[in-house]
Order: structure tokens, then sequence, then C-alpha cells
């Protein structure tokens, strides 16, 4: 499965930068994004409307999860104090303009001074701390939502292998089945007769239609796991609950 880090990339790489019609830009999910990023992104708006200082917040966040290596949601909770420091806009007047872009986030200096949170009583602490506790919370909903859809994204380091080249060509659907006895059959929940067929040969009439068969309803287990075939040119063992990228089949 994915690496939390891993899943934070491919969260990353689905955002682009567009253009209004007003000449300005914002950022936004790109058509190919996977199926979750949007539920994702909504979540980590933390009951915000979409907006373009949370977004950006998003896509830095994302960033520092993608660089950090990080395997679960437990090691990056950790950094949550590393991150809301990292985050912490460099001027003044960028971190004035955090707020006065949605001034509901005021409320997130209160919880600073609720929380202990503020040493001295400066201005600058108080918003620097009210910003930090938004960042934290608002990361700790991000890397939840990463956590729970990591174990679904396709890693083909360790999500896939490959069982016969495509150099094999015609000849794969009779090379996999080749060793398949009719004692096989249940456990990889294939047709012993589509088996037959295949192992006839490309030259029987219905050797393409017995292999697609064969392809659409092979499954094991291994581990604990639970694999089937997918043939993309080559063909490959892939874990059954692996969300495979559209671009893989390209």
């Amino acid at each position: 499965m994915a690496s939390l880090s891993h899943a934070a990339g491919l969260l990353y790489s689905s955002l682009e930068t567009a253009e209004r019609t007003d000449g300005s830009t914002f950022l936004r999910l790109t058509s190919s994004a996977p199926s979750w990023a949007s539920d994702a992104i909504r979540e980590a708006h933390c009951g915000e409307l979409p907006n373009d200082s949370r977004y950006a917040v998003i896509k830095d966040s994302l960033a520092l999860l993608q660089n950090g290596s990080y395997v679960d949601e437990d090691a990056a909770i950790d950094d949550l104090m590393h991150f809301s420091m990292a985050l912490l806009p460099t001027y003044t007047s960028d971190l004035l303009n955090w707020f006065a872009a949605h001034t509901n986030r005021l409320s997130r200096c209160d919880d600073a001074i609720s929380e202990g949170r503020v040493s001295d009583s400066t201005v600058y602490d108080i918003l620097s701390e009210g910003f930090r506790t938004d960042c934290e919370d608002m990361m700790a909903v991000l890397i939840s939502s990463l956590e729970d859809e990591r174990q679904s994204i396709f890693n083909p380091d360790t999500d896939c292998r490959l069982i016969l080249s495509d150099a094999y060509g015609i000849y794969i659907p009779q090379m996999y089945v080749s060793d398949i006895t009719e004692a096989d059959c249940e456990a990889l929940k294939v047709d012993w007769a589509d088996v037959q067929t295949c192992q006839a040969g490309p030259d029987h009439e219905h050797y393409w239609d017995a292999w697609m068969a064969i392809c659409d309803s092979a499954e094991w287990n291994e581990l604990g796991d639970a694999w089937h075939l997918v043939q993309n040119g080559d063909l490959f063992a892939v874990r059954a609950d692996a969300e495979l990228p559209e671009d893989w089949f390209c």
C-alpha cells in the first residue's frame, strides 16, 4: 500500500493553477484527480467555503507531507508543531492577509490564548499562535483523510508484480494457465472450461473470450490480501483493493 507521503504527493500533484476571467489565478483539482481528492480538500477547509487562501495553505501542507517520508498518520501527527511553524508566513502583512481573508479565523487566536500557547501578549504573538493553531487543526484533518485513503492508493512498488512480459504477445493467456489444474480453479475462482480453452492455444476460436473471462474472475489471497489479474500489455498480479491510476494504462 502507499505511504502517507505517497498519498500526499498524489493529492499535491492533483492541484493545478487556473486563471479567472479577471486575470487572477486560483488553485483547483485537475480533471484526473483521484475520486477521493475533492472530499479531502473539502474537509481540510474546516467548515469554510472553498477559498484561495485555504487552498494555498493546503497545497503548502501537502508539500511538507510529501517531502517528509511519512509512512502513516502517527508519524505525521508527531510533527504538527513543526509543520505549523514552517507554514507561518514570513511577513506580517501576509499573516494579516490570512485573517482578513476569513474573519472567522480570528477565533483561533482566542483558542490559542485559552490553550496557553501565547507567552507574550503582543498582537504579533497572538496572531502567530492563532495561525498555527488553525494550521495544526487543519493538517490533522488532512492527515486523517490521507490515512483513510492511502491503503487503497496504488503503489507500483508494493501493489503489483510482473507475471508475464508483453514480449510473449498472444501466448500470454496460454502460458499463464499452462500449469493450472482443475483442482486449482476453485481457489483461483476461474472456470475450468475457460482454462482448458486457453491451454489449447490462440488457434482456438474461443481463446480470447475465455481469457477475458479468466481475467475478469481470477482472484486469490496471499498473506491476507486479495490479488487479481490486470493486463496492461504486460500481465500483472495487482492487489485487488488498489485503485489503479488512469495513466497506468497509457
